[in-house]
């Protein structure tokens, strides 16, 4: 009788050796088509499964894979996606992971998307943004590895998610301008092709409506997260609307942007004009005036998603948890009541 090993299975069995490994675990993320194959291989040569599954219990590759799409300058320099992955990170090294890094696109060619997602190499995968998560769902269709996303997508209500509550977020930025007595309130906001957009400009909406400020869309635009876009619409707001007193920019590099514009055109920040950020990023404490801001715990959404991809691969059933963090106002000085 010949002795098998987990690549022999595999190579029997067509399939991976990780998937072999999960099957004789009794790991719930395999297929039933590609259990039944590895078991059919194992039954033919009358080999034990609990002397194989001891054989192959040290088989995890203890390696997470976390993908992004290249976003521009904004890719690593942001100072968002330092937190983020920082949090993901630690928590994946403080359990015994090690992570690989990888940037993604659709137009790569087939033989990199295959290294980049070969599950040979991986226990699973982190999704950070619309594009990777896609293709992530569609090649590991049969639940072969597990897939976490950052941020919540309708599409995909079967995955497991960490977000940060946007709409309450965005609410408690305007209702802050509301309450200072501002009624002229500009909105600047990011990607159009993700979730979290649409609710930060629902909260902006319903902070003037609850405030009784009619919704003017001509004072919302939606841009990209980077401090160019921020620039440019704050100075299209001034061109064009003289009676707005106060913005809401739905991330902190935005508000650098938007600041910048306020500078050039001799504008003073509060005393003329106020404005909000969102995401709390260290170094919004350091901006001229130091920016109020929407704090949101990145860091911890990035460790809650490392935290929930590893429960995923040791087999706990985590299907549709979609977790919401809290995010807090912090009240400093780029905002004041309108200047009359």
């Amino acid at each position: 009788m010949e002795r098998l090993n987990i690549d022999k299975v595999a190579k029997l069995a067509h399939v991976s050796r990780s998937v072999v490994s999960r099957v004789l675990n009794n790991h719930p993320n395999v297929s039933e088509e590609a259990r039944t194959r590895v078991m059919a291989v194992v039954n033919e040569y009358n080999f034990k499964p609990n002397s194989v599954a001891r054989s192959l219990a040290t088989q995890s590759t203890f390696q997470v894979g976390v993908l992004t799409s290249r976003i521009g300058e904004e890719s690593l320099g942001n100072g968002y996606w330092s937190l983020l992955y920082l949090g993901i990170f630690e928590e994946c090294i403080r359990q015994g992971y090690y992570v690989r890094l990888s940037f993604f696109s659709t137009s790569m060619p087939k033989e990199l998307h295959d290294l980049i997602l070969n599950e040979d190499h991986l226990d699973g995968i982190i999704c950070l943004n619309e594009e990777v998560t896609e293709f992530a769902v569609q090649k590991f269709d049969d639940h072969r590895i597990p897939v976490v996303m950052v941020g919540h997508n309708p599409n995909y209500p079967e995955i497991c998610s960490v977000d940060v509550d946007n709409y309450s977020g965005a609410y408690k930025a305007v209702k802050h301008l509301t309450d200072l007595g501002h009624k002229y309130i500009g909105g600047i906001f990011g990607d159009q092709n993700v979730e979290e957009t649409e609710n930060r400009k629902n909260g902006y909406r319903s902070a003037l409506n609850d405030s009784g400020i009619s919704f003017n869309n001509q004072f919302t635009v939606i841009a990209d997260y980077s401090q160019h876009s921020g620039y440019q619409t704050m100075n299209h707001f001034l061109d064009h609307f003289p009676e707005m007193t106060a913005v809401f920019c739905a991330s902190d590099t935005l508000a650098m942007g938007a600041l910048l514009a306020l500078y050039e055109r001799g504008i003073e920040v509060p005393a003329r004009f106020s404005v909000v950020g969102f995401d709390g990023l260290p170094i919004s404490k350091y901006m001229i005036p130091p920016l109020t801001t929407i704090e949101q715990p990145v860091y911890g959404k990035g460790a809650k998603a490392a935290e929930l991809l590893i429960s995923c691969m040791r087999g706990e059933d985590l299907k549709k948890n979609q977790i919401n963090l809290e995010p807090q106002l912090l009240i400093r000085k780029s905002c004041a009541p309108p200047y009359n």
